[in-house]
């Protein structure tokens, strides 16, 4: 069935890679059918006890479970059962031996959820069933343990609200079971994205919602109470939390003001409880300053960055805002007043600064690095900003390898959005000044899949791929490379099909030089953390310059380039030496020959014959 030899473990040999004359679309090809399919995911299934890693294990069984449910239902429960069990036992090790930071481990899916996700759009009443199943087995862990683990509550509640976003889309019943088990555990940042992400689709579900945790939530800590300050305010970020984080609030999204009543009712409620009984000790932690600050600060942060929004929408309240802002500002301790107050840290109660304002104020600062940290922060809120303006607030900053970053950071996302508005020949002149191979090859490639749509540009199109594909060769054995070549070789796959191919081997030679090759680990985004100082210098954290390049990875390339070509794509697909994203690419390929394959036709009735009587 293989039709590619394999001269050398890695090298495809090319004269062997362009001989298919004339492509073959999955719906013409002999070996493209129901039956054939069915049985390569079996294959697939069979093959996956052979991998030494339980994670790659489970995503291939995921993946061929889902594609079996229609066809052969007994099978495909056994086989998402499997990867439940393989990722059941695969999450005890990670509890005993991961990191112990919500953001590191939130990096890596957690495949017990992945499996309820698929199982939920097949079979609702048994994804609720596993759920049940699994955070009773995590409660009785808990249990035997000497000491309640609030690290894991609170990854619990985090994984199931992440869950829950995935599932809005195609089933929000199912969604909804997952929010409303997460609301059993402590808050987390992942509550206020989903709120977001529901009132998307629907807002007044999602106000409901709110409502639902703000009872739950009203007497927690104020690390879990606070989370609940941006949603009914339309807050973009929450800061003031253990956890800071930023959020993409929906064009059409409209504040509650019932909501933003009750949460300043329980705020207020909460600060004058305060006032009279001092908060628990533990409730302390840290955000943007350097030191873990207690829950008493965190509660004057939330009452006076209130301020201006109570002001303009709920004025009968501030009053009593302001009298407590004042009470709990004179029960903290001389010093703590006094660093809440530094320069560039002090509590905000006015609107935003523009972005002038912003480098203006910095530049007030005696002490450089203080002064070059802000800089940095207004650079990097600074989308809106003209580009001459934002370069030349870069050029105050004297750390070069911190200005050479920002610029290539801004180059690149400004290239970006040139790229989004159709403005091909600026994205162009900006994707020139960025420095490295992997964004020059990304943007290279997006702005040729732009122009490849006009007639009238496909000539210089071509001439930016090849600008592309040159980059991404420059960049080396790397995953971002790849991607590159994957996504040139698909564009190229309309327009001109043995130079597809030939892109094709390119980038299975590269993928093929990488140790064990990832293509979903990193999101798909280069970041930079270039290092961030303090006030003399001091290690203050490091800023995250993220550069989002999607593509195309094997198994979606192939399974594209399989809809022109079945046989060439089932050839290059064995060239694939890593056996997890072979199997994946066989499951695509197997996946278009199950949309291309006719459809059973339903058997019809038996017709009765009757006796004829004799007249």
């Amino acid at each position: 069935m293989m039709l590619l030899a394999i001269c050398i473990p890695g090298i495809i040999p090319r004269q062997q890679v362009l001989a298919q004359a004339k492509p073959t679309g999955a719906g013409q090809s002999p070996l493209c059918t129901r039956d054939t399919a069915l049985d390569m995911i079996k294959e697939q299934v069979g093959l996956t006890k052979t991998f030494n890693d339980p994670n790659r294990r489970s995503t291939v069984l995921i993946k061929a479970a889902d594609l079996l449910w229609p066809y052969q239902q007994d099978k495909a429960r056994a086989v998402f059962s499997e990867a439940f069990e393989l990722a059941t036992e695969y999450e005890k090790e990670s509890d005993q031996n991961g990191p112990r930071s919500v953001i590191l481990r939130m990096q890596k899916p957690d495949l017990r959820y992945v499996v309820i996700r698929a199982v939920a759009k097949r079979d609702p009443a048994w994804a609720k069933e596993l759920t049940r199943k699994m955070l009773k087995l995590d409660t009785q862990d808990g249990e035997a343990s000497a000491t309640k683990d609030s690290f894991k509550d609170l990854l619990t509640a985090e994984r199931l609200l992440e869950s829950a976003i995935e599932l809005i889309a195609t089933d929000v019943n199912a969604a909804f079971d997952l929010a409303r088990a997460s609301l059993n555990y402590p808050a987390g940042f992942m509550l206020t994205r989903f709120l977001y992400r529901l009132a998307k689709f629907n807002q007044q579900a999602a106000d409901q919602f709110y409502a639902q945790a703000l009872a739950v939530y009203g007497d927690r800590p104020m690390r879990e109470f606070l989370y609940l300050q941006a949603y009914p305010f339309a807050w973009r970020e929450t800061l003031n939390t253990p956890t800071s984080s930023f959020y993409e609030v929906p064009a059409n999204f409209v504040p509650n003001q019932s909501l933003q009543r009750q949460f300043v009712q329980i705020l207020l409620r909460r600060a004058q409880q305060a006032l009279e009984v001092p908060l628990d000790k533990d409730d302390t932690y840290r955000t943007s300053h350097d030191a873990k600050m207690p829950g008493t600060v965190h509660l004057l942060e939330g009452v006076m960055r209130l301020e201006p929004q109570v002001r303009e929408f709920l004025p009968d309240l501030l009053p009593p805002l302001m009298q407590a802002r004042e009470k709990i500002l004179v029960t903290l301790s001389v010093e703590t007043q006094t660093q809440l107050l530094q320069p560039g840290r002090e509590i905000s109660t006015t609107p935003d600064q523009t972005f002038e304002e912003e480098v203006e104020s910095a530049q007030k600062l005696s002490d450089v690095h203080e002064r070059e940290g802000l800089i940095a922060t207004a650079v990097l809120g600074s989308e809106k900003e003209s580009i001459a303006s934002v370069i030349q607030a870069i050029d105050k900053i004297s750390d070069s390898t911190l200005r050479a970053q920002l610029l290539e950071w801004l180059y690149f996302h400004r290239a970006t959005a040139a790229i989004k508005y159709r403005q091909f020949e600026e994205a162009e002149r900006l994707t020139s000044r960025v420095e490295g191979h992997e964004q020059r090859a990304y943007l290279h490639a997006e702005i040729a899949k732009g122009l490849l749509n006009r007639s009238d540009t496909q000539i210089h199109a071509r001439e930016i791929l090849d600008e592309a594909i040159t980059e991404a060769k420059k960049a080396g054995t790397t995953i971002f490379a790849a991607r590159t070549l994957l996504t040139i070789s698909n564009l190229y796959a309309k327009i001109d099909f043995s130079r597809s191919i030939s892109i094709l081997a390119d980038a299975i030679n590269c993928i093929n030089r990488i140790e064990a090759p990832d293509f979903v680990g990193d999101d798909q985004a280069l970041t930079k953390t270039p290092e961030r100082k303090g006030r003399g210098g001091r290690y203050q954290g490091e800023y995250l310059l993220r550069f989002y390049m999607p593509g195309l990875d094997p198994a979606s390339a192939f399974g594209e380039l399989a809809k022109i070509d079945f046989d060439t794509s089932l050839s290059q697909s064995s060239a694939l030496t890593d056996k997890f994203l072979r199997a994946m690419s066989t499951l695509a390929l197997a996946d278009v020959c199950l949309q291309q394959a006719p459809r059973q036709p339903k058997a019809k009735p038996t017709k009765i014959l009757r006796p004829t009587q004799p007249e």
